[in-house]
């Protein structure tokens, strides 16, 4: 927490001597499908029963968008965002999972488990080929994010059970790395990026990667 504020703090601090500062929206997208196929081409398997598996078993596509500043400096700028994501289950795979974890139970999925992250993050970004017109760079941040889930709702025959939490509503320090491409049209830049984002939260950490962010900046 105190180096998220520190480091808020000297960006605000470089805005006096910043070449330009710009303003811009951006949209975000997680894929969970591609998320796992990933990690299992990575070789990083969590454990069974763990809330990654529950995350790449049964989310699918997740959508967001947010806010950003940057403060140029040359190569080197620093980019301020934030930041909202949501993630749904795939109704299909929630019910397998149940399944699995309750074998033998007649236990069925209704409702519930929309995952929802507000999040501010602070980054740097170096550009590492500065040509006229594209210039592609290379990313990295530390973040807070507020995370939140609504309960689960099973049934049992025709009667429903009571709700289930499968996340507690908490607020975490987050790190993201990522690389993307700034395309410069006078005085409008297009940008898409893709990063790794780790979020250490009470019951497990999860890994997002990639999440896809692309924008404009005014």
């Amino acid at each position: 927490m105190k180096r998220f504020l520190l480091t808020c703090a000297l960006l605000v601090s470089t805005m006096a001597s910043a070449q330009s500062v710009g303003f811009g929206i951006h949209g975000n997208m997680i894929n969970s499908d591609v998320n796992a196929k990933v990690k299992q081409i990575a070789g990083v398997t969590p454990s069974t029963g763990t809330l990654q598996v529950a995350l790449d078993e049964v989310y699918g596509l997740g959508v967001g968008g947010g806010i950003h500043f940057d403060i140029n400096l040359s190569i080197l700028s620093f980019r301020i965002s934030g930041d909202y994501l949501t993630l749904s289950p795939d109704k299909d795979k929630f019910q397998q999972y149940v399944q699995q974890t309750i074998p033998g139970i007649p236990v069925k999925f209704k409702e519930g488990g929309k995952v929802d992250m507000i999040s501010g993050s602070a980054n740097a970004k170096l550009i590492v080929l500065p040509l006229p017109v594209f210039k592609p760079y290379v990313t990295g941040g530390i973040g807070l994010t507020n995370v939140s889930a609504t309960d689960v709702i099973l049934t049992l025959g025709t009667s429903d059970l009571a709700p289930a939490q499968i996340l507690k509503k908490q607020t975490v320090m987050t790190y993201n790395v990522g690389a993307g491409v700034d395309i410069e049209l006078g005085g409008l830049t297009i940008f898409g990026e893709l990063k790794a984002n780790w979020v250490p939260l009470e019951e497990g950490t999860a890994a997002f990667i990639p999440i896809i962010t692309a924008g404009l900046t005014f």
